[in-house]
């Protein structure tokens, strides 16, 4: 190091004493992208770093699993191959400063992200800007922590940096090509990458049957593809991984044989409906209630009863109840929960269904309805962009959809309480329907934020029990629960309840808080679902655990409709013991025969959506 100034010009940088000296046995090189470089990897690793350290507290609690020489050396290599073009482009400068902000802008979503999906935000979901709506804003806008704005303040340190340097630089000097660099840092990444990897191979042999394992994406009961592939090859690994697998070349002969090979060995074929409910022609309202954590039921908050109504449902011995449904949502969320329960398909592991497969011709309980007559509504607060509301009530086949834009003026009214909005609109349009229906209602009050005041607020707001965020979702419950008894007893007086097959359900867990010992739960990640059906004739309570995808072939045979040649990817409840669930290829709760088929079902039903598959069993 030795001290000069130097300047550059619109390209160039300009950076004051001292400047990095690089020196090799050919070359003496003093330049100012040298020190410039090794600032912006500093400020990338520590960003990268940032967002690894907290999502790994977050999970563990520690740094056990994730040693902090592992994601030091991860996120350099990361460092490294992004800034390689620095030594041979133009305008170095500007690419360096676009590089930063996009870290910085993909660190700061990781950890808005995380908190909710347990996993990274894959790359496609960046592209979703359909889905930018009021209620993604509110919630993203409820996750801001001091860490991540942290992250996008170091993009503007090093900004003020540059700034300042340019201001007391006086001289200039040509920007050098350093082809020899620009190769070094390939090669280094690649060194980087083998002995990180082969580190993980060498200690954890168990897991791995040989050194390309390493490399391959792993989902853990602690996380899911995107982020075990992080924390094991780093965020540019990553990203390449994902840029391979966004070239979507359709569906292989092999690939639909693997398909039709699971559904032949499989899928039942049966048709009989000795399970039927003894309602004639009996209309079914399926109530999928967001983010619905079967923690909360029969929870009590200082020895007051959290959701008295759902209490009383879960404990009637005429109801179906299961209290342990796996949440198998991705990264479609609450559209992954109505995609499970319409298709008895499974989401897709990397993309959301809603999002980019709505052309696709989907089987559905709609229509398996419709073929006998029945009229079918949707009625829902959400924002025709969020999740693709209206295209996937389309492919569901609905007839008609009532949503934000219809029910506007009774949500601004009620101070977008989503839950009253909905069922006090159902409780006065299904009476004068006329004719058998299959309803779905969706609620909207329990999603996040948690991180303010519900009005009106109760004794849960004033207790000292749990923590603030889990009051906050607890006063929400609460509320929900509040308003599902008023519409079961405006059914009754409307003469519906006795001739209905009522469905609750949740769309997904939601993680809440994760603070230690901040939520009561009914496991260590607190995954479980609810699922409860009213009037099914076959009362029977399910330990589970049981998978989301179940939830339709048990309605098929709840409302008699095994005529309907889709049985779905799951069991029903009603003809199987079902006791173990898979929420991705890899990981499974519960042990049964079952859990290997459950597994594979996942790479079925992704072959089965992409290749668009299912137009068989739609027309038969």
């Amino acid at each position: 190091m030795h001290n000069a100034e130097c300047t550059m010009h619109n390209s160039e940088f300009r950076i004051l004493t001292p400047i990095t000296t690089i020196t090799t046995k050919k070359k003496h090189i003093t330049d100012p992208a040298a020190a410039f470089y090794i600032l912006a990897a500093v400020v990338i690793v520590v960003m990268l770093s940032t967002v690894s350290l907290a999502i790994t507290r977050s999970m563990f609690g520690s740094l056990a699993y994730q040693p902090l020489t592992k994601i030091f050396f991860n996120h350099l290599a990361d460092a490294i191959l992004l800034l390689a073009p620095c030594w041979v482009i133009k305008h170095r400068r500007t690419y360096t400063f676009i590089i930063l902000w996009l870290v910085a802008v993909w660190s700061f979503a990781q950890l808005l992200y995380y908190p909710t999906y347990r996993d990274v935000m894959p790359f496609s979901s960046f592209l979703l800007v359909k889905n930018v709506s009021g209620t993604l804003i509110k919630s993203t806008l409820g996750a801001v922590t001091k860490k991540s704005l942290i992250v996008l303040l170091m993009p503007l340190l090093l900004h003020a940096y540059h700034w300042w340097l340019k201001r007391h630089s006086a001289a200039t000097q040509p920007a050098k090509r350093h082809w020899w660099l620009f190769a070094a840092s390939i090669g280094a990444f690649v060194v980087l990458r083998l002995l990180i990897t082969t580190s993980i191979y060498l200690t954890n042999r168990q897991n791995y049957s040989n050194l390309h394992d390493a490399f391959a994406t792993r989902y853990t009961k602690f996380g899911g593809r995107h982020l075990n592939y992080i924390m094991h090859n780093g965020v540019m690994s990553y990203a390449i991984f994902s840029l391979i697998n966004s070239i979507d070349t359709g569906v292989s002969d092999h690939e639909r044989q693997l398909a039709e090979d699971f559904i032949k060995n499989n899928c039942p074929a049966y048709a009989d409906n000795s399970y039927k409910t003894s309602i004639e022609r009996p209309n079914l309202i399926f109530i999928m209630v967001e983010s619905l954590n079967a923690w909360a039921v029969n929870l009590d908050i200082d020895g007051h009863p959290v959701t008295p109504t759902l209490n009383a449902l879960a404990a009637d011995s005429a109801n179906i109840v299961c209290l342990n449904v796996i949440s198998q949502a991705k990264n479609g969320r609450s559209s992954d929960g109505k995609f499970m329960y319409q298709t008895g398909l499974l989401p897709m592991l990397d993309r959301s269904v809603a999002m980019e497969y709505s052309d696709r011709t989907l089987p559905s309980l709609v229509k398996a309805l419709k073929r006998r007559g029945y009229k079918a509504v949707e009625i829902c607060g959400d924002e025709p962009s969020l999740w693709n509301v209206e295209n996937m009530s389309v492919a569901y086949g609905f007839d008609t959809l009532y949503h934000q834009p219809e029910l506007k003026a009774e949500l601004e009214a009620a101070d977008y309480k989503i839950d009253k909005v909905v069922m006090e609109y159902a409780a006065k349009y299904l009476p004068g329907i006329g004719k058998s229906f299959i309803a779905q209602l969706f609620t909207g009050v329990m999603h996040s934020p948690y991180d303010g005041d519900f009005e009106p607020a109760t004794w849960i707001s004033a207790s000292k029990q749990y923590t603030p965020a889990v009051r906050n979702y607890l006063e929400k419950t609460h509320y929900f629960d509040q308003q599902l008894g008023i519409f079961l007893e405006r059914l009754k007086q409307a003469g519906l309840y006795g001739n209905s097959v009522i469905v609750i359900a949740s769309d997904h867990s939601e993680p809440v808080d994760d603070a230690p010992n901040g939520r009561p739960s009914l496991s260590t990640n607190g995954n479980e679902c609810v699922f409860i059906v009213i009037n099914s004739s076959h009362g029977k309570q399910i330990n589970g655990p049981i998978g989301q995808i179940d939830i339709y072939p048990t309605l098929l045979d709840v409302m008699g409709l095994n005529d309907y040649p889709w049985k779905g990817l799951g069991h029903s409840l009603l003809r199987y013991d079902v006791h173990s669930a898979a929420d991705n290829t890899d990981e499974g709760y519960g042990n049964s025969p079952l859990l290997k088929s459950q597994q594979e079902a996942w790479t079925a039903s992704d072959i089965l959506i992409k290749g668009d598959l299912l137009k068989r069993w739609v027309t038969r």
